[in-house]
């Protein structure tokens, strides 16, 4: 691996960057150099930016001034809400961009970040941070080219807040003005209607953004590394539907006919964060069990089951290594010798599809008109 320092600059000055991604990019000094911080609310950039050091002359209220400052080589979009103005702005300027999911949220907006792509000279990469956990990869190579009967997935949600309870998280929070929010929703809300119509977008746009495609993403991520596409959705279940407390049960399968489950419940006050996959086969089992993402040194599980004869064997791999920690090592790859994961491009439309066929299932289950990007529009 080259051992050139990039200088990264980064969008958001939320909890996620405060403690994930600025503590990691800030320890790993041998591969990046902060070199700049940008968010809406600028009290929040300057607060990070003493915090880890940035200069005063490299923070921004305008992620789009830092892109042309010229103090940076690759961005780190983390920022919540739409990601493809940034991305499409980044990718123009030629910098190496690591975009937090979800890359877009509507066809069109995929549309233009691969154009943009095809025409960039910097690279592009996703944050599935889960598809670099070692116990994913160690499940992966144990599978080999072994087809499963079913995938399970089940993810316990409790609210954000618990999750960052003890992480390196800085306590103190800088809300946004009434006029920053109020101009968020509306965009969130347009963008809602390019991708599933406004009947759509009125009854459950922010749980097709937060949610779907905001949290579920990460189990299509995973499934993806297990070589497990979705590509049918058979039924799909949400409730209470008035409510962003939401559960939701979804069931699919695969072009060869694997069963997928996933059930994803939101528990606000369940003391921990949980989410579990299960690949079963006739023959063997691997069950990955992940803590809270937030959480950097607490181990992911494999717990793999085969047989041997009338006999059994049951082996347990723990991973302390932070997944956030290998992807920005992979990213830094990516940006000095070009050697791509995986297609970003492919991936960013595989989360889209298969995140509106769920959409449209809710949409014929509550009797809500389809439109946008959806099927029967």
């Amino acid at each position: 691996m080259s051992g050139k320092i990039i200088n990264i600059g980064v969008v958001g000055a939320g909890a996620v960057a405060s403690s994930v991604h600025l503590p990691i990019l800030s320890r790993r000094s041998d591969l990046f150099k902060v070199s700049a911080v940008a968010d809406f609310n600028i009290d929040s950039a300057n607060h990070l930016a003493d915090r880890f050091g940035i200069p005063s002359d490299a923070r921004f209220s305008s992620a789009y001034e830092m892109i042309s400052s010229g103090k940076i080589e690759a961005i780190a979009i983390i920022n919540s809400g739409s990601h493809c103005d940034l991305v499409v702005a980044a990718l123009d300027a030629g910098l190496n961009v690591f975009c937090e999911k979800p890359l877009a949220y509507s066809q069109e907006e995929m549309g233009r970040i691969e154009k943009s792509l095809a025409a960039s000279t910097g690279e592009l990469m996703i944050g599935y941070m889960k598809t670099y956990d070692q116990a994913v990869t160690r499940a992966k190579a144990a599978i080999g080219t072994k087809r499963p009967r079913t995938v399970d997935v089940v993810v316990l949600h409790p609210s954000g807040e618990s999750q960052l309870a003890t992480t390196e998280i800085s306590v103190k929070a800088f809300p946004a003005s009434k006029e920053l929010i109020a101009g968020f929703k509306k965009s969130a809300h347009e963008l809602a209607v390019q991708a599933i119509g406004e009947a759509a977008a009125t009854a459950f746009g922010d749980e097709y953004a937060d949610i779907i495609l905001g949290s579920i993403v990460h189990e299509f991520s995973v499934l993806r590394a297990l070589d497990i596409h979705l590509t049918q959705i058979d039924f799909v279940d949400r409730w209470p539907a008035d409510s962003r407390s939401e559960s939701f049960i979804i069931n699919g399968r695969t072009d060869d006919g694997v069963r997928v489950s996933i059930r994803w419940f939101y528990l606000d006050k369940y003391p921990m964060y949980q989410e579990e996959v299960r690949w079963l086969s006739e023959e063997e089992g691997h069950h990955i069990i992940f803590p809270s993402p937030y959480i950097l040194h607490v181990p992911t599980k494999l717990i793999t089951t085969t047989r041997h004869g009338l006999d059994h064997e049951v082996s347990t791999f723990e991973s302390y290594q932070p997944a956030f920690e290998i992807e920005l090592v992979a990213f830094h790859a990516l940006a000095t010798t070009g050697k791509q994961p995986y297609e970003p491009i492919s991936a960013g439309f595989e989360d889209l599809n298969i995140s509106q066929k769920i959409a449209l299932q809710i949409c014929k289950n509550e009797g809500i008109k389809p439109g946008g990007n959806l099927p029967n529009a």
